[in-house]
């Protein structure tokens, strides 16, 4: 047998789509409608401010975002905390959100801070801050490369990481995600990263799962990431604006379809080995054991030294 996971998508369809549409009208939508309405219906705006109150409109919604999910890890109760975290400990994934902001704050500060530089209108600029996404994605893409090599290298952790301890060896990208994501923004809690955990330790088939979900997405996103800076850097000045804002999330989300249906094959070949593991195939009227063995190694998705 499998350990369960106390989580199902069906009873929560609302709530995701309802997280989804926050993330995608911000940028896309509202974003783009203040961009080109103030750009072309404003002609005698000044062009910095033009630049600069997209992003700010984006950045309050950005904020909210984030007090919103720092307030659920550090409420007294630890229901959302990574596993025996102090109160006031973040998981992975609000760090790695962290770094993902100081990088796109710094791309969109320094842009709006050298004004029209190069005496070209402002196309420049324009390039420039048209390009959070691509940078957002170089950069997971590189967190995931490097946790895909240390797990490959067996690093262990020297301190506590989200919810492993120190000792453990460093897990693919998408693991800590998975975990965090569902635990806070998905209301899983505790339970879920209590259950996702032995989930991971004790099914290989599990684990190869993580790994080559990692190994997709990183590599999706780093060619994704070298698409659309070349498009942003050789399209026309009027376009770039929508193809670096809005471009990305129609590939990214049939990039999540393919993981949907990757995910479902997976269990079940996962489900179906359990079974198989739980029930052996009988060999002349008795199960096949091998000689000396006990009960619980016939279930080695159960064994905790998996």
């Amino acid at each position: 047998m499998v350990v369960e996971l106390p989580y199902s998508l069906h009873d929560r369809y609302r709530s995701i789509a309802t997280a989804w549409t926050i993330i995608i009208i911000p940028p896309i939508f509202i974003n783009l409608g203040l961009f080109y309405g103030l750009w072309y219906g404003k002609p005698h705006m000044d062009r910095i401010a033009v630049l600069t109150i997209p992003t700010a409109v984006l950045g309050i919604f950005t904020v909210i975002a984030v007090v919103e999910r720092v307030w659920k890890l550090i409420q007294p109760s630890p229901e959302f905390r990574p596993l025996k975290s102090p109160r006031h400990a973040l998981d992975i994934f609000q760090w790695g959100y962290f770094g993902a902001l100081l990088i796109i704050s710094a791309l969109i500060s320094s842009t709006l801070a050298r004004g029209d530089a190069d005496d070209d209108g402002h196309e420049l600029q324009t390039r420039l801050i048209s390009m959070p996404a691509p940078v957002l994605m170089f950069f997971l893409a590189t967190l995931t490369l490097l946790s895909l090599v240390l797990n490959a290298f067996k690093i262990e952790l020297p301190f506590r990481f989200g919810s492993m301890e120190a000792g453990n060896v460093v897990r693919p990208a998408i693991y800590y995600i998975v975990e965090d994501v569902v635990a806070v923004d998905g209301d899983g809690g505790i339970a879920y990263r209590e259950a996702f955990t032995a989930r991971y330790e004790t099914s290989p088939i599990f684990q190869k799962m993580i790994w080559t979900l990692s190994v997709a997405w990183m590599v999706a996103f780093y060619v994704l990431a070298a698409i659309f800076t070349v498009l942003i850097f050789r399209l026309p000045k009027a376009a770039v604006y929508a193809v670096g804002w809005a471009g990305p999330f129609p590939l990214a989300g049939l990039l999540a379809l393919w993981t949907i249906f990757y995910v479902k094959a997976t269990l079940k070949e996962e489900r179906k080995a359990a079974d198989e593991s739980d029930n052996p195939q009988p060999i002349n009227g008795q199960h096949k054991r091998a000689q000396g063995a006990s009960e619980d190694e016939r279930t080695p998705l159960l064994d905790s030294r998996v």
